[in-house]
């Protein structure tokens, strides 16, 4: 286990503030976004929801049929390219936060190497 550093800061302890500062409704907003993402679009139960249900449609009346392709061409562009972007989002603060982390701890090491090398 490596001991903690003062200078050093903790990636998810960045984020973790950073998710505290936002709003009760942004916050809400991102965990059914990061649900459905998780949850929804990786599923294979969805995914064959999505095949089989335009396929029972087939003996239905045109004006169904009309109704199901608009909804179905469209649904995946209604709501998965949202929370695709939430993940990729999300994805972006931990890059970020984590070049933060590492630019203190190297900015840190840095500036004690330049201590060692004054005291020579």
């Amino acid at each position: 286990m490596i001991k903690s550093n003062k200078h050093v800061t903790h990636p998810y302890s960045i984020l973790k503030k950073c998710r505290d500062e936002r709003s009760r409704i942004i916050r809400w907003n991102d965990a059914v976004l990061e649900w459905i993402a998780n949850h929804i679009l990786g599923s294979i139960l969805f995914f064959d929801v999505a095949i089989i249900v335009p396929l029972l449609a087939l003996p239905a009346p045109d004006y169904i049929k009309a109704i199901l392709i608009i909804l179905s061409g469209n649904w995946v562009q209604l709501w998965a390219l949202f929370a695709l972007q939430q993940t990729q989002r999300k994805g972006d603060e931990a890059r970020e936060a984590k070049a933060d982390s590492d630019h203190e701890a190297l900015t840190h090491i840095a500036n004690q190497l330049d201590k060692l090398l004054d005291e020579k």
